[in-house]
């Protein structure tokens, strides 16, 4: 395994965050990497079958790190690094489950007939679909996650690094814009 040069193994983990927040040199993350990546790596095996899938969780926390560094502030980087990656890991596989549940509960039939009940979802969806474009980004951003991608508030403030109120804010707001529009839509079709 890599050694760290004597001089970044003498710092600190403070030093090497305040370093890395300073002035962004990709070096001090590095180290940081260096000095956590087995430990990160064996964190994520808790929550994989595979090494594979271990080491993959492990690189997509460290990817994200360089963001996430300098934006929060921490004062215990190994624990905080250890909640970062058992949140991730766990984010990850409730992504995957979704996905299998989704594929594995379409089904299409032999032979699938459009009647009329179909068109009038379809017109319904394509409604929806129309008012969720008009949005305000963050609302549409949030909406979207939370009703199409079934995360939580808790998941969405993790993966867009907002405050949690303000998902719940955007999901508000975004459900009262989207009963407006659906609501207009609907007068101007009658």
């Amino acid at each position: 395994m890599f050694k760290l040069p004597k001089k970044a193994a003498s710092y600190t983990d403070e030093e090497l965050l305040a370093a890395y927040r300073q002035n962004g040199d990709p070096v001090w993350l590095g180290y940081i990497f260096e000095r956590y990546v087995a430990w990160v790596y064996g964190v994520c095996l808790n929550y994989y079958d595979t090494t594979a899938e271990a080491e993959d969780a492990a690189m997509g926390v460290f990817e994200e790190l360089h963001d996430k560094l300098r934006r929060h502030e921490i004062s215990n980087l190994k624990s905080w690094l250890y909640t970062y990656a058992k949140n991730y890991c766990l984010m990850q596989l409730r992504s995957r489950q979704r996905a299998e549940r989704r594929e594995a509960a379409w089904q299409p039939g032999p032979s699938e007939e459009w009647d009329l009940a179909t068109e009038e979802s379809d017109t319904r969806n394509k409604q929806l679909d129309d008012c969720i474009q008009q949005l305000p980004e963050g609302q549409k951003e949030t909406i979207l996650l939370f009703y199409y991608e079934e995360k939580s508030y808790q998941e969405i403030a993790l993966l867009k690094s907002q405050p949690l109120g303000q998902v719940r804010s955007f999901i508000q707001n975004g459900r009262r814009n989207l009963r407006i529009c659906l609501e207009k839509t609907k007068k101007q079709s009658d």
